[in-house]
């Protein structure tokens, strides 16, 4: 994420950002941190699955709210205090239903990567492109996919244009936390 884009997402001048912090990376630090600070881990209560779930969502809608910045959230999850209070939390309760230690840690960086790559990667956002270019893109990607054989890709010309969109975004993360959560389950005594 470059310092013009940071500006962009906070709707301030690029040398706003250098009044309040020394440096590029200190910038990025910082993004991340707050990212993270927004997470509220649910309460106890609730199973270790039902926890995993809820918690990956919360990640998830604190990423959402600035998806640009999504990516600086691995680097950072183990440096600021709500991020280790998270994980200490989630490697807790995977580990006291049964995972192991090695199984819980395994699961809690794939829950990260999961909710990274999930708001990142969300169809038709094109997070890499600039915003008046992303129409554009799509539109060669859907012109692209829709010439090729019919006989070699049929299902795959058919479902072009669900596959390169994201109509129901809500319904798109919560598939994917759904598909983590099923594969977690699935892991349980390892």
């Amino acid at each position: 994420m470059s310092i013009r884009r940071m500006a962009q997402e906070f709707d301030v001048t690029p040398m706003a950002l250098y009044w309040h912090f020394k440096n590029r990376d200190e910038m990025r630090a910082a993004l991340g941190d707050r990212i993270i600070d927004t997470v509220v881990a649910p309460d106890d209560a609730a199973s270790a699955q039902d926890f995993i779930r809820r918690t990956l969502s919360a990640l998830i809608d604190a990423m959402r709210r600035h998806p640009a910045a999504a990516e600086l959230v691995p680097a950072r999850i183990l440096q600021c205090d709500n991020g280790r209070t998270i994980t200490e939390r989630v490697l807790a309760r995977l580990i006291s239903d049964g995972y192991s230690p090695a199984a819980a840690a395994t699961v809690a960086r794939s829950a990260l990567q999961a909710a990274v790559t999930l708001v990142v990667t969300v169809p038709g956002a094109e997070l890499t492109i600039p915003e008046e270019q992303r129409d554009e893109t799509r539109r060669h990607k859907l012109a692209d996919l829709l010439t090729l054989p019919d006989d070699r890709f049929p299902i795959l010309k058919s479902l072009a244009p669900t596959l390169l969109r994201c109509d129901d975004q809500d319904e798109y993360f919560a598939t994917g936390v759904d598909l983590f959560i099923d594969g977690v389950a699935g892991m349980r005594g390892r």
